[in-house]
């Protein structure tokens, strides 16, 4: 009995210990599989999510590159500024930090409310800015007094700042953060709050100024504090820019214009082609728009008629008037309308089908040869040897001298303007051309459009004997000069009949005419108020000052000096009478300034 009882014991010691073994084995397999399945099958897996856990890559963003003039006067850098942020975690209370700092500076209740709405949702030892750029006073009391700011930090930054305001403002545009459509931009996808180029060159070289980011490795703890740097790669500031612009004419310029409302002045080296002046009015200050811009005056510059962030040099479009009729004299003589002895005889106007197409002079000019035709610009000899020519003819040859073409300057918003011929209005209207428009177009009128950098080009076209101009902005960039004898004969014609224009009497810029050096030009007339024939034959009209909208553009071109053309210039001024009284006088400033700078 007790054999069989001490049996039956040990049989059921041995089945426990047999199912504790096995329990023991199943549980030592289930960990083993685990951890072949963590360290071998999943291995790769797990070791990215621990890296992305336990290491943060930072973009280092670059310093943006500087521009510069052509005498490497700095006109766009960065300043250093000093920003102020608040930590969370090393205050014990952030209302009191901030009455604290409310001692140095004002802080709105509604600025109190966000940082404390915003401290709440990030942690604690995440950094806040609460104000950006202070300025030297408020910086000086904030670091004198920073014992008594707790979790108050001074940090350094970098801003785009213009030294030149407005001098350069369509030019250079401005920068701001990237939108939406800018993220997919290469060299931006890496940095989506960098702030980058919007309009004019600070936009057509962003590649160019960015420069290139760096980056660091940090060790993080789970809660994202930064424990160690593990690597660092510096960011490479931009590349500066410099274009051909020289800033002394420039600004010269842009206080001449700024006696008027709106208008353009271009100024071309004819040598090279480089552009040493392109000014437009109204014209903003970028300092005021960039990053945050001042709501104010962003409004300001929308809401104004003027227009002031249109680059007129590139983006206006005016009827040339009379500057155009040297083209139209060049075509004439190319294709034998006339030669230097042809004569027409002006008597104020002339009547072609049931119009009467008049000249600016109601008593006429009487008999004109060409020369005296573009001294004085007589409308009439201009309709007349438009009308033999026809507007395909006289359309080809403008557009030789660069008129309806755009240029490679970097600037992708150039109005290219209008150079009328048939196909054009059949294609543009499906109407038919009529023959009197061509009268119209013969003195620079109806359908015909240009920029004023056009207008610059057109004469470097004609100082230059032909030679096709190429403008340019970037120095140092190769310029090629198309040489063309095609035009030779006629152009010189046309250059003698400029020089009258300004340097004789009856010329209709004799009146800003220089001693010093001798310059030619054309002055123009464009018309933008349609004139019945009861206006045109009152006394009154004629002396009655006409409301600003409707008095008719002022411009001129021209070339210094006479005997070695080097400088081309193009004026015009938006609703400013007459090209002989207003643009040519200011032409005539800017060409004794450029002078008085190389003597």
């Amino acid at each position: 009995m007790f054999y069989y009882t001490e049996k039956k014991r040990i049989l059921t010691l041995n089945r426990r210990r047999f199912f504790l073994y096995l329990f023991k084995l199943s549980l030592f397999s289930l960990v083993g599989w685990r951890l072949y399945n963590l360290q071998i099958i999943d291995s790769k897996k797990y070791k990215t999510l621990s890296a992305k856990n336990q290491i943060d890559l930072e973009i280092i963003f670059p310093l943006r590159g500087e521009i510069k003039d052509r005498n490497n006067t700095i006109i766009a850098t960065n300043l250093k500024v000093f920003d102020l942020y608040l930590i969370p975690e090393k205050t014990d209370s952030i209302n009191e930090s901030l009455n604290a700092l409310s001692n140095f500076m004002p802080i709105t209740f509604t600025k109190r409310r966000k940082i404390i709405d915003l401290s709440k949702k990030i942690k604690k030892f995440q950094k806040i800015k609460i104000f950006e750029n202070l300025d030297w006073e408020t910086l000086e009391k904030i670091e004198t007094n920073k014992f008594k700011l707790p979790g108050i930090y001074i940090v350094q930054d970098f801003t785009r700042i213009y030294p030149y305001k407005d001098i350069f403002s369509h030019m250079l545009g401005y920068i701001s953060k990237p939108n939406q459509n800018d993220l997919s931009l290469p060299y931006i996808s890496q940095m989506p709050n960098l702030d980058i180029g919007k309009g004019g060159l600070e936009k057509s070289f962003n590649p160019t100024l960015i420069g290139k980011a760096g980056k660091r490795e940090v060790e993080v703890n789970s809660r994202g504090r930064i424990i160690r740097e593990i690597s660092r790669i510096d960011s490479k500031k931009g590349e500066e820019v410099i274009i051909t612009i020289d800033g002394r004419i420039q600004e010269y310029a842009l206080n001449l214009l700024k006696a008027y409302r709106a208008g353009s002045i271009v100024v071309i080296n004819i040598k090279n082609g480089e552009i040493l002046c392109m000014v437009s009015i109204p014209a903003y200050d970028p300092n005021k728009i960039i990053k945050k811009p001042n709501k104010e005056y962003w409004n300001s510059l929308l809401e104004n008629k003027l227009s002031p962030l249109t680059f007129r040099s590139i983006q206006g479009l005016y009827a040339p008037g009379s500057t155009f009729k040297m083209v139209v004299a060049i075509a004439a003589l190319k294709y034998g309308i006339i030669d230097t002895k042809s004569k027409n005889f002006c008597e104020g106007k002339i009547e072609f089908g049931d119009k009467f197409y008049h000249c600016w002079k109601t008593k006429g000019h009487g008999s004109m040869d060409i020369y005296e035709a573009i001294k004085q610009s007589c409308d009439v000899f201009f309709y007349e040897i438009a009308k033999k020519l026809g507007i395909d003819r006289i359309a080809l040859v403008a557009k030789d001298f660069g008129l309806g073409d755009t240029f490679d300057i970097y600037f992708n918003n150039q109005n290219a303007g209008i150079i009328p011929s048939k196909k054009w209005k059949k294609l543009k209207y499906n109407e038919s051309w009529y023959a009197g428009e061509t009268l119209i177009a013969g003195i620079g009128q109806g359908f015909v459009l240009t920029n004023p950098l056009q207008l610059a080009v057109m004469t470097s076209i004609i100082a230059s004997d032909g030679n096709y101009i190429r403008p340019k902005i970037i120095k140092n960039k190769k310029q090629f000069i198309e040489r063309n004898n095609k035009y030779l004969n006629e152009i010189k014609i046309i250059k003698k009949a400029m020089f009258k224009v300004v340097n004789e009497n009856k010329g209709t810029a004799f009146k800003s005419r220089l001693e010093e050096i001798k310059f030619s030009g054309k002055t123009g007339t464009s018309q933008v108020k349609r004139i019945s024939l009861s206006e045109r034959e009152s006394e009154d009209f004629r002396k009655k000052e006409q409301e600003w909208k409707n008095r008719d553009h002022a411009l001129f071109v021209g070339y210094m000096p006479d005997n070695d053309p080097t400088y081309s210039i193009s004026v015009v001024v938006e609703h400013g009478g007459s090209g002989a009284s207003t643009a040519a006088p200011l032409a005539k400033q800017l060409f004794k300034f450029i002078n008085q700078l190389e003597t």
